[in-house]
């Protein structure tokens, strides 16, 4: 079995006389408003959310209340064309730069959402194609992760021709704008390529195999990769293709990377070397590029951002990616310097909910201690796994003063005590109910489990994130240095 590659890669007023346009792709200001008929069908509906998705993967949510009138309005910066959400009801749009889309929505009639005002057509034709059964197919690697690589291949075949032929009875009968046509295109390869990336874990999983290195994935598998960075449109964003950037990190380097020997700086150059050199100019590439600079800052490595920044301003020109990763980078400089501003605004986020008392006594009792947190949840098989390096970090800290605190969300109290007595794991432990895990999860930023945090003698949170697994050679380093302080 191979050992795991030591590199994380695994997130204004409107005005009616002119649209502004954006220039060099600097970020544009874009407006969304809706007008709501019939509010009274559906009295309980008082907000809509616009979820935009970046580079990263990660969402913005802006939400807005309904207003007496019926009216809702969005405004916020778009570097490029792609496509967005919002809820309830109207589910994906198209917006540009600059855009300013109206919506109308009849609560009685909430099957025809209509349109006006900049992309009215592009999102007329997506409308079609989304509420339509054109883009009705699913690659469910749950139901065939018993399968064979070459089987499961042939099956995804199998499933994407039926969805091709279907996008393209879409463009004869509706002859959609250019591109939505893309737009339909790549929503059926990007499905297609993450559902065969995903399923080597799900096969691995399955097979009751620890892990995704213990298995042969057959060469001629991987062939749907060839030229993938040619495979998608630019002129409209399909957010798909961030999370996909991802999962494709993480498989090439574990595919590219073989010596295991290498030291984490060592890798990380590697790693983006080969990223540069084994991919075309492309959007994609600046993504992927952009993806393992971000995953530098959110490991709070800005020596590794700093050493290597002459590569990002050679191969990345996309102001969507290079300048969101400047602005964290100063950002984070700032935190660095000063932790408790930050740790002081993240808690802050806690006031009058459900979670505060809780946080409130795990910060006092232990004042003056360094806390190392693991937010789990009992059907977390990544959680659980983690349980036993967690017994040797603690036993390596015995007589430091370091408290280890096991926050359980978003489970049931019964399955919570189970776990904890199977599990044999000494430390501090707190189960939350529903709603102090909804208002923990939002106030901390966590979006999935295993979650790990880190505060300071002085009660400052200095980080968080998946990757301060315990055990993990950073993770260590960094409790010792705070041990220091």
């Amino acid at each position: 079995m191979k050992n795991a590659i030591p590199f994380l890669l695994i997130t204004i007023i409107f005005s009616a006389c002119h649209k502004k346009t954006a220039i060099n792709n600097e970020p544009t200001t874009t407006v969304i408003t809706g007008k709501v008929s019939n509010p009274n069908v559906y009295p309980d509906t008082k907000t809509f959310t616009l979820n935009i998705t970046d580079y990263r993967g990660k969402k913005t949510i802006i939400c807005d209340s309904i207003n007496s009138d019926g009216t809702f309005s969005f405004t916020f910066d778009l570097y490029k064309a792609q496509d967005l959400s919002i809820d309830p009801i109207v589910g994906k749009i198209i917006a540009h730069p600059g855009d300013s889309i109206h919506l109308n929505i009849d609560f009685a009639d909430i099957g025809h959402v209509r349109f006006s005002g900049d992309a009215q057509q592009s999102n007329m034709d997506l409308y079609k194609y989304l509420n339509g059964n054109y883009c009705i197919f699913s690659f469910s690697n749950r139901e065939k992760n018993t399968m064979s690589f070459i089987a499961y291949k042939t099956f995804c075949d199998s499933v994407k021709l039926i969805a091709d032929e279907k996008q393209h009875e879409f463009v004869q009968e509706v002859n959609p704008t250019t591109e939505v046509d893309n737009w339909t295109k790549d929503y059926i390869e990007l499905s297609y390529i993450q559902s065969l990336l995903d399923f080597p874990f799900y096969y691995a999983y399955v097979r009751g195999l620890d892990s995704y290195y213990d298995i042969s994935v057959p060469d001629s598998y991987y062939r749907f990769l060839d030229g993938i960075e040619t495979k998608f449109s630019e002129s409209v964003i399909n957010t798909n293709l961030y999370t996909l950037a991802n999962v494709y990190t993480g498989n090439f380097t574990r595919s590219t990377i073989t010596d295991t020997t290498l030291s984490r700086d060592s890798t990380i150059l590697q790693v983006l070397n080969e990223l540069i050199d084994k991919h075309e100019e492309s959007y994609f590439k600046q993504v992927l590029l952009g993806n393992c600079f971000y995953q530098f800052l959110n490991t709070n490595d800005v020596n590794s951002f700093d050493k290597h920044k002459d590569l990002l301003d050679k191969n990345i020109h996309e102001s969507s990616i290079k300048d969101p990763l400047i602005i964290y980078y100063n950002k984070l400089q700032k935190q660095l310097a000063h932790p408790e501003i930050n740790s002081d605004a993240t808690l802050a986020k806690l006031n009058g909910t459900a979670g505060k008392s809780l946080i409130d006594s795990i910060w006092a009792t232990n004042r003056g201690k360094v806390i190392y947190i693991d937010f789990w949840a009992t059907w977390c098989a990544p959680c659980k796994a983690e349980m036993p390096n967690s017994k040797k970090l603690k036993k390596m800290m015995v007589g430091k003063d370091v408290e280890f605190v096991y926050i359980c969300l978003n489970s049931t109290e019964q399955q919570w005590e189970l776990t904890i007595s199977q599990m044999k794991l000494d430390g501090k432990h707190y189960y939350c109910n529903r709603e102090q895990s909804k208002s923990i999860r939002q106030s901390f930023d966590i979006d999935g489990v295993p979650h790990y945090m880190l505060v300071d003698k002085k009660g400052n949170i200095i980080e968080a994130g998946s990757y301060l697994r315990p055990m993990n050679t950073e993770t260590i380093k960094k409790i010792e240095k705070l041990l220091t302080n």
